[in-house]
């Protein structure tokens, strides 16, 4: 059953597809992932030569929508992440709900 028919609603999706691809949109969705990246740098993780953990916000080749990237591009990140989950954190600390990391999680 369509929505419309149980709520009276109709979605724009035209109007919802510029939404989600409009520049404010998407400077919105660049700082975010960058607070994001910000806090994980903070928490001062390094790597075995002592560097600090890289952490890069990357930009998502164009979809439906406007997107971003927050990742360790390090051999080190898969097991930062394990341990310490330093982004799945990071992501927390700025208001996100992080899922589908634990078993079960869906």
């Amino acid at each position: 059953m369509a929505l419309s028919s149980i709520f009276g609603i109709t979605i724009d999706s035209d109007g919802a597809r510029e939404l989600l691809n409009c520049p404010e949109v998407a400077a919105a969705v660049r700082a975010a992932a960058q607070r994001v990246a910000d806090t994980a740098t903070a928490q001062g993780h390094r790597v075995t030569d002592g560097e600090a953990l890289p952490v890069e916000v990357i930009s998502e080749p164009p979809t439906d929508r406007v997107s971003a990237t927050v990742a360790i591009q390090h051999a080190a990140g898969v097991g930062m992440e394990a341990r310490h989950g330093v982004l799945k954190r990071a992501a927390e600390a700025n208001g996100f709900e992080v899922t589908g990391l634990e078993p079960g999680d869906e």
